[in-house]
């Protein structure tokens, strides 16, 4: 009886050591986890099962002040990791950086970076950045301009019989990098399009209702030809609205979206949206495989990794596709290995979407 108990505490004790993880990351996501911000998670914890991660995710749900009071009670738990993901939202990660100074942790930052005003204010207040190791940030100002151009061009086939279009912009928060970035790619497609009117750009805070309540509220005054949106959700909105008013999305109104949702694909299937744009949650997956090069590599010298990664488009013509591949939203279906530096890719990241498929089928 002891010969097998000590038989079982030596298996047990075996079993621990060999799913023990490499490194610790706890990430700090600003929203909640179902939606757009629950797929950066998932992805984020996809790619740490393959990349021997423990991922710890802590939702501040927006809360005001939200992401500050959970880095603070994380830290009075004492045994931080060894890395932290910070989300520039709201533009409280300078905040976030002076109640970090000090801790062993370094600080990897996600989808919206520190800006440059940020950095001059800590280092005035002499807190020291060296502990920022990389960002992975997406081409936002590309998604804005390529959704803009493909309503246009939408437009020019099947409404041939308008002289000129109707456009109305809905952007997300005033505050957010990533919505005025989009806003300015839309605004350089719409300069390069005489033909164009662009009639109001409104910000609906990445929110479906608000968006559906601005759209009903220019119906009720102005022809709309195309409806240009920050993101999927402010697009299923204003699609609301146009069928209320007896129009239908897809032939009377013409519609983008941003951030790839299930709902967007299938409405791309359906020919109701032209196209939406993403792949962008999967940077909760680069920042995991950025971070593993990190801890591996650290001794070879590199100290910092800056990634601006580009989306890319899902249309008619390759939606079917993307259904095929991703559409079950199982990412643990990916191999995250392939995109490591420190296992077989010795040049620079590839995280383009024809690498990410071809690690869906290769796995």
């Amino acid at each position: 009886m002891i010969v097998r108990f000590f038989c079982f505490i030596c298996l047990w004790l075996t079993s621990a050591l060999a799913v023990a993880a490499d490194f610790r990351v706890t990430f700090i996501n600003p929203g909640y986890d179902r939606g757009f911000w629950g797929d950066v998670s998932r992805t984020m914890e996809a790619a740490a099962k393959d990349l021997s991660a423990d991922v710890e995710v802590l939702y501040a749900e927006w809360r005001p002040y939200g992401m500050e009071e959970l880095l603070q009670s994380r830290l009075k738990r004492g045994d931080p990791p060894d890395y932290f993901i910070f989300v520039n939202s709201e533009k409280s990660s300078a905040r976030m950086m002076q109640l970090l100074d000090g801790a062993p942790s370094k600080v990897l930052f996600l989808l919206d970076n520190l800006s440059p005003q940020q950095r001059l204010g800590l280092e005035k207040r002499h807190i020291g950045l060296g502990n920022i190791v990389a960002s992975v940030v997406p081409d936002d100002e590309t998604a804005g301009y390529e959704t803009a151009r493909a309503l246009i061009s939408e437009a020019r086939e099947h409404l041939p019989e308008r002289s000129g279009f109707r456009m109305l912009s809905l952007t997300g928060r005033a505050s957010s990098d990533a919505s005025r970035e989009r806003e300015v790619g839309m605004l350089r497609a719409v300069l390069e399009n005489p033909d164009l009117e662009l009639l109001h750009s409104l910000p609906a805070n990445w929110m479906q209702e608000q968006a559906y309540l601005r759209t009903r509220e220019i119906l009720q005054r102005s022809r709309i030809d195309l409806v240009w949106s920050a993101n999927d959700g402010m697009s299923f909105g204003a699609q609301r609205a146009v069928r209320e008013a007896g129009l239908e999305p897809g032939r009377d109104v013409l519609f983008t979206g941003v951030d790839w949702s299930s709902e967007a694909m299938a409405a791309v299937r359906d020919g109701s949206m032209t196209m939406t744009y993403g792949g962008h949650f999967f940077a909760g997956a680069w920042a995991i495989v950025i971070l593993r090069d990190h801890f591996f590599r650290e001794a070879m010298g590199e100290v910092y990794v800056d990634v601006r990664f580009k989306m890319s488009p899902i249309t008619a013509d390759n939606v079917d596709l993307y259904i095929e591949r991703l559409g079950d939203r199982d990412w643990e279906r990916i191999d995250f290995k392939a995109f490591c530096k420190s296992v077989d890719r010795p040049g620079g990241y590839d995280f383009s979407s024809e690498t990410l498929l071809e690690a869906v089928e290769a796995r």
